[in-house]
């Protein structure tokens, strides 16, 4: 941002501090202009399953749209593109869409950084940019040209984009956009090392954009500046503490908890005494963002799982990373904790170690299923049998604070969301038997499902 325009950001700044005092807890944001950008999840893998290559693989595929300007709105003014928009005029008095942003002619750098699932800086590369200009950064391409497969193959980590100014620790200086994908399928040839993957299933990864001011010395971010560059080694130290779910209420009382929900994909339950396995009985794939290493304070944390009937069972799972990779299996004999009968293979970035750590990449689990109250022995029209194969539902997290300064301002924050394949079917009278028989259909494959944020909540006294 050139010099003329300082004053809106000073004015922004001054904004911010006033408006994140009162701040509430928020729905994830994707779709604003961000001085950074926090992808959480990205991954290369040369097979789904093996440690031998196959012909399925797994790739994530970046894109960044640079806008040549950015104009009036409230989100990024005050607090995801603080020190850069809007880039012409005033917050009182827009300027028109053009020229260009001043720091974008002609071209300029975004610095991307890889970190593993422990934060630690791992690989880093920069992409050229202009002026209304889209970039693509294909992670697998990236790791194959560069001959790093034999560490990044089924290696899942996060990564963070910066501006050039921002990478050197001063106030970003133009702010961009960015989607991120994340897709299985067959390999475009027979070589692991080349080629890439065509897509077959995707999932949408949630891109959190954040502000990007100048570092002072100081580890923590805030509002004003979500991102720390500099004496931190290339481990760059992001949170979105605006675009993503807010963990704290800086109230000072340290007991807050977060709520999250995650949709989990159509799960099975015995029927009378046989156990009917659903081969559309899919794990759910559960992925968690935090903004730092939890520990032990993330782990055996309690959960509930409740079906489309109100009903619920209690489990506990681990969060101890910033990302955390879950497996979620069902187990089809409701709570016995007995290996399911047909089980599907867990894939190789959650039951991978991490080379440098020796941690796994993941937690594979069988999780409870909540089982109907009344389970009918018989059955003859076979409908209550196929709406227990058919159960959907969800899993509710209870995130405690990891800090609370009492400052009044979000001090720390994460993002949530499942992998689930879901399939909906309609039961109805048929009029000439009176049965019930399934009419309609329908099949969701593997799409993202953002985490329900439901706020917080105090457990003080």
């Amino acid at each position: 941002m050139s010099m003329n325009f300082k004053k809106t950001a000073i004015a922004a700044g001054m904004f911010t501090a006033l408006a994140a005092t009162s701040m509430s807890a928020h729905a994830v944001r994707e779709t604003e202009a961000g001085e950074a950008n926090l992808v959480p999840f990205v991954l290369w893998s040369s097979s789904v399953f093996d440690n031998n290559p196959t012909i399925f693989g797994i790739n994530t595929v970046i894109k960044l749209t640079v806008p040549m300007s950015v104009g009036n709105d409230v989100i990024p003014n005050f607090y995801t593109a603080i020190h850069t928009s809007p880039t012409n005029g005033t917050i009182n008095k827009p300027g028109k869409q053009k020229p260009a942003d001043p720091d974008l002619v002609p071209s300029n750098t975004v610095h991307w950084y890889f970190m593993d699932q422990t934060s630690v800086h791992r690989l880093n590369g920069t992409i050229d940019v202009t002026p209304e200009d889209v970039a693509v950064l294909d992670w697998g391409a990236f790791v194959r040209k560069n001959g790093k497969q034999g560490e990044f193959d089924g290696f899942p980590g996060y990564m963070v984009l910066v501006t050039e100014a921002g990478a050197g620790g001063d106030d970003a200086d133009f702010s961009f956009f960015a989607e991120a994908w994340m897709f299985a399928g067959v390999r475009a040839g027979a070589n692991p090392d080349t080629g890439g993957v065509i897509g077959i299933v995707d999932a949408k990864i949630p891109v959190m954009p954040m502000s990007d001011g100048a570092d002072n010395g100081s580890k923590k971010p805030t509002v004003e500046n979500s991102v720390i560059e500099a004496g931190v080694s290339q481990s760059v130290i992001a949170s979105p503490l605006v675009a993503g779910i807010r963990t704290n209420w800086s109230d000072g009382n340290g007991s807050d908890v977060t709520v999250v929900d995650l949709t989990l994909g159509n799960r099975n339950v015995p029927i009378g005494n046989a156990n009917l396995i659903n081969a559309l009985q899919v794990p759910t794939l559960l992925v968690v963002w935090n903004d730092r290493n939890a520990g032990g304070k993330w782990s055996g944390l309690g959960v509930d799982i409740y079906n489309d009937k109100e009903e619920k069972c209690s489990d506990s799972i681990d969060l101890p990373y910033q990302l955390n990779l879950v497996w979620a299996q069902t187990d089809v004999t409701a709570g016995k904790n007995a290996q399911i009968p047909f089980a599907w293979p867990v894939p190789k970035f959650i039951y991978g170690k991490n080379p440098y750590t020796g941690k796994p990449f993941g937690l594979d689990k069988i999780f409870c299923v909540p089982p109907y109250q009344a389970t009918p022995v018989t059955d003859p029209d076979g409908a209550i049998a196929l709406e227990q194969l058919l159960q959907g539902g969800f899993m509710k997290l209870y995130l405690p604070e990891l800090i609370d300064t009492g400052i009044g301002a979000p001090e720390s924050a994460a993002v949530a969301w499942s992998v689930p394949l879901q399939y909906f079917v309609t039961l109805e009278t048929d009029p000439a038997t009176g049965d019930w028989v399934p009419t309609d259909i329908s099949l969701i494959p593997f799409e993202t499902a953002l985490g329900h944020d439901r706020g917080l909540f105090s457990q003080a006294p």
